[in-house]
Formats: structure tokens, C-alpha cells, sequence
């Protein structure tokens, strides 16, 4: 076993089966296994360390940490099929993600091994369902962690984005729309020009499309 969760009802256990493959089980509050298991041979997944239950959107889907080089956190649903993840650029490099749970809020807690740091991350609609397949918009900062201005770029999309600024309490900082393939400088600055204090914020891009891109910068 690697990791556990619960939704108030049940306790979710991630782990192996025989034949080493991941699988999560649950059981009642008197030990006994309920319809077992619960999700198996969940794709995608190598490593695993931690699971967290979100159960705020009703469908009980299971967020997985691992050490995947692509996406570190990966959310699947009762059917073990992958509907959501956190890609790498969106935690601080060298991120190593070992604990997940929820708060009452919807937010996700992710404790790094790494840094002995705890990030709390605002989960978004995750992967949409339409979405141009030819468009493969990126979002990159430069230079992260920043003290006077950070340079936000959008590339690969097919036309204008929207760039949200977030603090980690959820709360707006800054929107703009940004054109294709251009960049814009944050000054750390809020829509009403009054200076953000030294922290961690979310950038959110969302393409015409409906692809949504998340990174995380450090304010110093």
C-alpha cells in the first residue's frame, strides 16, 4: 500500500495487485472490502506514492502522485480512465509530489519531497472534450522565481488567449487577453495597480479552443 483517501464513507487504498499492476480498493468503516477493486490496471502510471478523493464534483475521481516525467498528478474515474491531470510546468521545477488530499474548499493540497514544501492548487474543469487536435498551445514564464517582472508567452495557438493571474487563495489578481504567439510582462502588479505581496501565483491561459494551460510562479 502507498496511499490512502476517504470520502467521509469509505477508505480508498491505493497499491498492487498480484501481478504488481496499481489498483486502488475501498473498504467500509469495519474493514470490509467493498466492490473490489475499486479502479485497476489504471494506464499511464508507473510510480505511485499518494491519493486524494474529490468528491466536491460528484463523480468521486481518484488523483494519483507519481513520478511521471509528463504529468506528476493524474486524476481517473471509476473506470480508471485518465479525465484529468497536472502537468509538470505547472509545479515548480524538480517538483517530486508524494502526498495529495482535498480540502472542504476543492482545493488540492500536494506536499513535495523535494523542496519540503506544500502547494495548494486550484483544480480547474481539467482536459476538454473539444478542442482542435492541431492546436498545441504552450505557456512558458521566464524568468521564475521573480522579483520585479515576469515575462508570460503563449505559442502554438491558433489565436488569442486569456491569461488569468490567481493567488493561491482562488482570488483574481489580473485578466488580459493575449494575441497569438505574443507575450506579456507582469509587473506583479493587480488590475488596480496596488503591488502583490511575495508568494506563489497561478497563471491560467485558456486558447480560443478551450485548451487550458496552468504554471505556477514564485514572487520573491
Amino acid at each position: 500500500m502507498t496511499g490512502v483517501a476517504s470520502n467521509g464513507t469509505y477508505t480508498y487504498v491505493l497499491g498492487n495487485d498480484y501481478y504488481g499492476v496499481p489498483t486502488v480498493e475501498y473498504f467500509s468503516s469495519t474493514g470490509a472490502v467493498q466492490a473490489s477493486p475499486y479502479m485497476s490496471g489504471l494506464p499511464t502510471l508507473s510510480s505511485h506514492y499518494d491519493i486524494g478523493y474529490e468528491g466536491g464534483n460528484g463523480t468521486g475521481d481518484i488523483w494519483v502522485a507519481s513520478d511521471a516525467s509528463d504529468s506528476p498528478i493524474k486524476a481517473y474515474n471509476t473506470s480508471g480512465l485518465l479525465v484529468n491531470y497536472i502537468p509538470e510546468g505547472d509545479l515548480p521545477a524538480g517538483t517530486q509530489s508524494r502526498g495529495l488530499c482535498f480540502d472542504t474548499d476543492g482545493y488540492l493540497w500536494v506536499s513535495d519531497f523535494n523542496a519540503e514544501k506544500i502547494y495548494k492548487i486550484d483544480i480547474t474543469t481539467g482536459i476538454e472534450g473539444s478542442v482542435d487536435p492541431l492546436e498545441q498551445p504552450g505557456l512558458t514564464v521566464s524568468t521564475n522565481p521573480f522579483s520585479s517582472s515576469v515575462n508570460i508567452s503563449v505559442t502554438g495557438a491558433s489565436g488569442p488567449a486569456d491569461i488569468a493571474i490567481y493567488d493561491l487563495s482562488g482570488r483574481n489578481i489580473l485578466r488580459t487577453e493575449l494575441a497569438a504567439d505574443a507575450s506579456f510582462t507582469w509587473d506583479g502588479k493587480t488590475a488596480s495597480g496596488e503591488t502583490t505581496p511575495a508568494g506563489t501565483y497561478l497563471i491560467h491561459a485558456t486558447s480560443q479552443t478551450g485548451q487550458m494551460m496552468r504554471t505556477l510562479v514564485t514572487k520573491l
